[in-house]
């Protein structure tokens, strides 16, 4: 895999990033805090999501304060296909809360999915590693570069066996395990079946179901037989009665067309006399109407006198020129008011704006008194700057002449790291020598007491002759003066030790000083660059004054401007207003002649409405005694009719009708009820029926279902002894290729251990079955990783990882190599010493050498920029909070 391009819009302390990666070592180079691995975190999240974020932090840690969106575009090429991976990000203002909006994964050009958990899921399939495989193998984090040897052993096996793709043989294995006892289970469920089965079977066959069945349809058939007879019965007995029914009806309904008739002529009788009454209500109405028109045509004499105008004018006409005079006039009225409200609101609105132009001044004058203070206080700063780098020079100053002192000039300091690392490595040899020296010292000591012992008997143990002047003589003398060269080569050594720790001491101390000048005079750059922001201020704030200035001016001439146009609009509406007063009166006047007019039109509106009506009550007279006349036809009619039912009725015996009805009716009944009974017992046969052929179907279904269950049995059988077969296979499987893969790794391991450690104390590295690591010294003696200085468990733990890159890149039993991402060190020189960080340089040169095609280290470290093809550096805008990055 080939990282090629990262986009970032407000990821953390980045507004806008856009940045391009080559083949080769590539370095991001940048002071503490300036955003370095924000940008390794952007392209980690970019590739996984939301879930690279740890528990302490929440999606909306990611985003840049105040903004409301975001996005991290990272493109790599694989396996000759472009890939493109696109995370949206929203955040909710109101609730400070971000969500993960869009994410696409497009290979070609083209969108393959468009949810976050589907981009998850094609990136780890295409990798072949999630998010923390990913952290143990290629991205090694700032803080995080000894996770795996300090890990328990299980976490360490789950680790590097998950790397190696040997953890999902485990999982597999387990599914073979479960899906064995999911298959016994199922074997003894299919047995119990089986027996349940039999059982059922025996008991159904011991019933002769069969024998049964022809009985009951036997039985079936005779009942049908008798209820068709008594069938034929019940209609004939319903159509007697039906005859029967007929006649009592006829004379039932001639009996009710009576009752009919005589209801019709009482009712008839009834309307006469309401109608007689509804006549003289009428007349009651014609004589109040005529009296209320005469009031109202004296009336409206005295109004047309009111207005001093003839009776006999045409209203309507009147009505119509006086409306048009009231219209006009008060149109003058309303026009004179708009010109009046008009004149008042642009008042206001000059007012208003007279106002707005005062606070402006008033604005603009405190504006001018800010800036002219933060000019002040800018100068002064920068004064405070300027007496702090002098400070800080003559600090430096004053702690170089400290190391010239100690034997240590400028010159010198600048490679005190060389110095300590040479240092180091007399005293590791001293060392050395001195343990030797003593072994042998020892194995002298122990031979000379023992030839002392047979000098003291005088005889040798084994052939009983003289031992004076002998060889073992001539050989002890020969060990005491080797002893004594020793003890004093001992001496020296340890007194050369001696020498060489005061020395030590002394280049700490100076380190601790060279450490001290460093700091002092990255202040002294820090400091330098906030004088030049703070001068470049001073220029823009005295700018602005300037405007400001200008600003004032121009306010002050236009508030007397808009103070005259003010003064012109107050006389405009006092004009306005006396207009208006005279054009109110005129309409008063014109709008009470209108409303007496209107008022008379009303009145011969209400004239006409009640002559209206006492014509409508006159044709309501004549309309009632016509209908009075028709209701007395009507009764003779009705009564013509009672004479005709009376003849038809005749001499019908309606009694002897009934008797003969309710014979019928109960003959009807019992053949009912006999064949209710009947039907019961048919109905019964056709349960029993349907129970003997159900158990019969059952008895089938019982044989088909017991063949069914022996053929499961035996497949359930051999099932079981697949997956017995399937979870060993895994089993051996996983121990095999974890055998593979610790041969592989151990020998990896100890490959770049022994370029790393050429002239060290250190021989080899173990590593057993477990994943458990052990580190051996020159002479054998087994260490635990742990134990090591933080230096050099630092570069212990990046031989362990870049041993299992290598390992990943080129499997054991593959041919060719597996396509992982760029290598990736977040600020790996933390724990390392100026000694160890040449050992670091020494496995970044040998990963590219091997083969490695991208290696991305982000590193305040300068030293690391010297190894690298290409590098980046970081700075941050303290203003604005903003990180930005450009290629040097």
């Amino acid at each position: 895999m080939k990282l090629k391009r990262l986009r970032v819009e407000n990821i953390r302390s980045y507004e806008d990033l856009d940045i391009r990666f080559d083949d080769g070592v590539t370095v991001v180079s940048g002071v503490n805090g300036s955003g370095k691995s924000s940008l390794l975190e952007a392209c980690f999240t970019g590739l996984f999501g939301s879930r690279t974020l740890s528990k302490e932090f929440v999606l909306s840690d990611l985003i840049r304060k105040g903004a409301t969106k975001a996005s991290i575009i990272v493109d790599f090429e694989s396996s000759g296909h472009e890939y493109n991976i696109e995370q949206g990000y929203r955040v909710n203002p109101k609730t400070g809360s971000a969500s993960n909006n869009k994410s696409v994964f497009m290979v070609d050009d083209k969108i393959m999915v468009d949810q976050a958990s589907q981009t998850y899921e094609a990136v780890k399939a295409l990798m072949k590693m999630d998010e923390e495989a990913y952290k143990n193998c290629v991205y090694i984090r700032q803080g995080e570069i000894d996770v795996l040897i300090n890990a328990k052993t299980k976490d360490r096996q789950r680790m590097i066996d998950d790397l190696l793709q040997i953890g999902k043989l485990e999982e597999y294995r387990e599914r073979a395990g479960s899906a064995r006892k999911g298959v016994g289970r199922h074997q003894r469920e299919t047995d119990a079946r089986l027996k349940d089965n039999v059982a059922d079977i025996e008991q159904i066959e011991g019933s002769n179901p069969y024998q049964m069945l022809n009985t009951v349809r036997t039985e079936m058939n005779g009942v049908g037989n008798e209820i068709s007879e008594l069938e034929d019965k019940k209609e004939r007995a319903k159509e007697i009665v039906s005859s029967i029914e007929e006649k009592i009806n006829k004379y039932t309904g001639t009996l009710e067309q009576k009752k009919t008739i005589d209801t019709e002529v009482r009712d008839f009788k009834s309307k006469i006399t309401a109608t007689y009454n509804d006549i003289e209500k009428a007349r009651g109405i014609v004589n109040s109407g005529r009296q209320e028109v005469q009031k109202l045509q004296s009336v409206n004499t005295d109004l047309f006198a009111q207005i001093k105008v003839p009776n006999d004018t045409e209203i309507e006409t009147y009505v119509t020129s006086l409306e048009k005079e009231e219209s006009a006039a008060r149109d003058a009225v309303s026009t004179i008011i708009k010109k009046r409200e008009l004149a008042q609101g642009n008042e206001r609105s000059q007012n208003e704006f007279l106002l707005n132009l005062n606070e402006q001044l008033k604005r603009t004058e405190v504006s001018i008194q800010n800036r002219e203070a933060k000019a002040k206080s800018i100068t002064e700063e920068i004064e405070r700057l300027k007496n702090s780098i002098k400070g800080l020079e003559d600090a430096s100053r004053e702690r170089t002449e400290e190391a010239s002192k100690i034997g240590f000039p400028a010159d010198k300091l600048e490679n005190i790291e060389d110095i300590a690392e040479l240092l180091g490595m007399k005293q590791k040899q001293l060392h050395g020598k001195e343990r030797e020296k003593a072994a042998t010292l020892a194995e002298l000591d122990k031979r000379i007491k023992k030839a002392k012992e047979l000098l003291d008997k005088g005889l040798c143990p084994t052939c009983g002759q003289d031992l004076k002047g002998s060889k073992i003589c001539e050989e002890t003398t020969e060990d005491e003066e080797q002893k004594a060269s020793l003890l004093a080569e001992l001496q020296s050594i340890r007194s050369e030790q001696a020498e060489l720790e005061t020395k030590t001491e002394r280049v700490r101390n100076a380190k601790d000083i060279a450490k001290i000048i460093a700091e002092k005079g990255q202040q002294i750059q820090i400091k330098t660059k906030e004088i030049a922001s703070n001068e470049k201020l001073i220029e823009e704030n005295l700018r602005d004054i300037k405007e400001e200035k200008g600003k004032e001016n121009a306010l002050k001439e236009q508030i007397g401007e808009v103070g005259k146009v003010i003064g012109k609009i107050k006389e405009d509406i006092v004009a306005l207003k006396e207009d208006e007063n005279d054009a109110t009166g005129s309409y008063k006047v014109i709008k009470g002649r209108l409303d007496v007019a209107r008022r008379i039109r009303r009145n011969y509106l209400e004239i006409g409405k009640m002559q209206n009506d006492i014509q409508r009550s006159q044709d309501g007279i004549s309309n009632g005694l016509e209908k009075v006349n028709l209701f007395e036809e009507q009764i003779k009619e009705r009564k013509k009719r009672l004479e005709a039912l009376e003849k038809e009725l005749g001499d019908v015996d309606i009694t002897g009708l009934e008797s003969d009805k309710v014979q019928y009716e109960s003959a009807h009944r019992g053949i009912i009820s006999r064949l209710e009974e009947l039907n019961l017992r048919k109905n019964e046969l056709h349960k029993q029926v349907g129970l003997i052929e159900g158990e019969i179907r059952r008895l089938n279904e019982l044989k088909e279902k017991h063949r069914m269950l022996s053929n499961k049995k035996e497949f359930l059988e051999a099932v079981y002894r697949d997956a017995e077969e399937l979870e060993t296979m895994y089993i051996r499987l996983r121990a095999e290729l974890r055998a593979k893969n610790i041969d592989a790794l151990d020998r990896l391991l100890n490959e770049i251990f022994s370029f790393m450690y050429t002239n060290n104390a250190y021989s080899h590295i173990s590593l057993d079955q477990d994943y458990n690591l052990t580190i051996y010294e020159k002479d054998g003696t087994p260490l635990e990783p742990k134990l090591l200085s933080g230096g050099e468990r630092a570069i212990f733990n990046l031989v362990l990882r870049c041993a299992i890159y290598r390992l990943l890149s080129h499997s054991p039993g593959t041919t060719g190599s597996v396509e992982l991402p760029p290598l990736i060190l977040d600020e790996p020189t933390v724990f390392l010493d100026r000694g160890h960080v040449h050992q670091l340089i020494k496995l970044i040169d040998m990963m590219r050498d091997i083969g490695v095609g991208q290696i991305l280290i982000v590193s305040h470290d300068e030293s690391l920029i010297d190894s690298a093809d290409h590098v980046f550096v970081v700075e941050k805008d303290p203003i604005t909070n903003s990180s930005s990055i450009a290629a040097k």
